[in-house]
């Protein structure tokens, strides 16, 4: 009888109902503080966010910022992919997840990358830490100056590897900030986070990020666990041109973690979908609609994006209904940013401009 109904249940209610059970389970205390966030690679926007700025412990997750820091010192030519890296003993002796590289020996950077990335090795990160700074402390005073630099105005590194230190901290969304600007400063070494597999001393090694390996776009980043932070994963998937930042925190296991990221990306996908397709129905306009109204130009996208915020509020009646947005326009040999409203017809476009024009408001209409 209980089948019967549960098979007759309607499928958005089964839907509603997982989702919901996410929520109160990422709300729920636990010892592993649970969070989540997603977030528009472009426009930084936070699609779907809970618990985002509570503070946890990294883990591995830490390491992202340790190949940051590795790609930029890459980037100044203070290190090239062939530089040998001497391995410690405090090094050596880290403990696993792990390549278990001996005392006295070298690394390449490039094999370096590669084992942080894919294996996730703790005793990697402590050479590439002191190779860099001498000291995994001072490393760690710069992975925070880093972190400073892109905004992560919460998060305090204590090692390179995110090995448990009480007062090593970051939050879903700082995690997620950092993600992005890795992708973005380093499009083309970012690629390495999508590589399956990598062989060392005639070892193959698998990643740890399944869900990168059978989740639809997923192109990296990076798992993480501790047993006082949970299992944490941030993921960057492509579909459709957007690229999309999921950050988890908190997974009981690493199946949970996978399976509730999976079902929030889906869920934020398929409200961006709805979206989209809502905006094509509105968007299909005749050849009367075809009319822009300009309101604005600037040298720099903040500000012509300030300006959408500015007008909307002062002048509802003026742009109601109408689709904003920011154009970049070549000026002479350099750029300029248009802040526009689109999607009128010739009379609207010469009411809309009437009126910000009585209020002193810069305004032209383009066809």
């Amino acid at each position: 009888m209980t089948s019967f109904i549960i098979m007759r249940f309607p499928i958005f209610l089964i839907k509603f109902f997982c989702i919901s059970i996410i929520f109160i389970a990422i709300n729920t205390s636990s010892y592993a503080k649970k969070a989540a966030i997603v977030i528009d690679y472009e426009t930084k926007k936070i699609l779907f966010h809970i618990n985002e700025n509570t503070l946890n412990h990294p883990a591995s997750l830490a390491k992202v910022m340790t190949i940051y820091i590795v790609f930029d010192y890459l980037e100044k030519g203070h290190l090239n992919w062939n530089t040998k890296m001497r391995v410690s003993k405090l090094a050596a002796s880290r403990p696993r997840s792990k390549l278990y590289i001996e005392e006295g020996s070298f690394i390449i950077v490039k094999d370096a990358v590669n084992a942080l990335i894919i294996k996730s090795a703790n005793d990697v990160a402590t050479v590439v830490a002191e190779h860099i700074s001498g000291s995994e402390r001072e490393f760690a005073k710069l992975m925070t100056k880093y972190a400073r630099k892109i905004g992560m105005k919460k998060t305090v590194f204590k090692n390179a590897s995110g090995l448990n230190n009480r007062a090593q901290l970051t939050t879903a969304y700082e995690t997620a900030i950092l993600s992005r600007s890795l992708i973005s400063k380093f499009p083309n070494k970012y690629k390495l986070f999508s590589q399956k597999n990598f062989t060392w001393k005639d070892k193959t090694y698998k990643t740890h990020n399944r869900l990168m390996l059978k989740y639809e776009g997923a192109d990296g980043i990076k798992t993480g666990y501790l047993a006082s932070s949970g299992f944490q994963l941030a993921l960057s998937v492509v579909r459709n041109n957007q690229r999309l930042i999921g950050v988890y925190f908190g997974g009981d296991t690493s199946k949970q973690r996978d399976q509730r990221l999976t079902i929030i990306m889906d869920k934020v996908f398929n409200n961006l979908q709805k979206k989209y397709s809502n905006n094509e129905t509105n968007n299909k306009k005749t050849a009367y609609d075809k009319y822009k109204i300009v309101v604005g130009t600037f040298k720099y996208k903040k500000n012509a994006e300030k300006q959408i915020k500015i007008i909307k509020k002062n002048y509802p009646k003026t742009t109601d209904n109408k689709d904003a947005k920011v154009v970049k326009i070549k000026i002479g040999n350099g750029y300029l940013y248009e802040t526009r409203f689109q999607f009128f017809s010739k009379k609207e476009a010469k009411y809309a401009c009437s009126r910000l024009k009585m209020y002193d408001r810069d305004c032209f209409i383009r066809g």
